[in-house]
């Protein structure tokens, strides 16, 4: 593989354009801070989350995070559950949260074809499968995988998530072998 200049500009260029324009566009229309909407969207993904596993993902501070969380229960679009261990208080989306999160999931559908809209069909489906095998080549850890799924429509993968295979809260079915 010869990676010259101009494809490392033009691939790195596509990549930012195409962050910035989903953040951009969350956060115009939802008027919240980018880590409430990726919060929600991490959580509902995984029912197992709590703030330290939150501050890793976001890569916040333990108590950005707990801010977070506090903005979030305080709009009722989540909850914290006493875990096993007193010390630890898990994260569940609540139904208003449920409802917020497809919204999120909706609009990111929306500015992502809006922005590939130029490719034809057989490049798109190029484009998806090119993504896939980097992401599955670059996460081996569960960490990288929330990171990098962050704002993931769970659902909408279903077995071809790339970095199913070490998350480890997916059914057995669901994961990469």
């Amino acid at each position: 593989m010869t990676l010259t200049p101009d494809k490392v500009n033009q691939i790195a260029a596509f990549a930012r354009k195409l962050d910035s324009c989903v953040n951009s566009e969350l956060r115009k229309k939802f008027d919240r801070p980018l880590s409430d909407l990726t919060s929600l969207i991490s959580i509902r993904n995984c029912n197992s989350f709590n703030i330290g596993w939150l501050s890793n993902v976001l890569e916040l501070s333990h108590s950005a995070a707990v801010r977070v969380v506090d903005r979030l229960e305080g709009d009722g679009l989540l909850e914290r559950q006493a875990k096993d261990n007193k010390k630890q208080v898990g994260l569940r989306i609540s139904q208003k949260g449920i409802f917020l999160s497809d919204e999120i999931l909706s609009l990111r559908g929306s500015i992502v074809a809006k922005l590939l809209s130029p490719l034809e069909s057989q490049q798109l489906d190029g484009l998806a499968d090119c993504a896939r095998t980097v992401i599955a080549a670059n996460v081996d850890q569960e960490l990288d995988a929330y990171k990098t799924c962050a704002l993931c429509d769970e659902e909408g993968c279903g077995i071809n998530c790339p970095t199913a295979a070490v998350v480890s809260c997916l059914p057995k079915e669901k994961r990469r072998s």
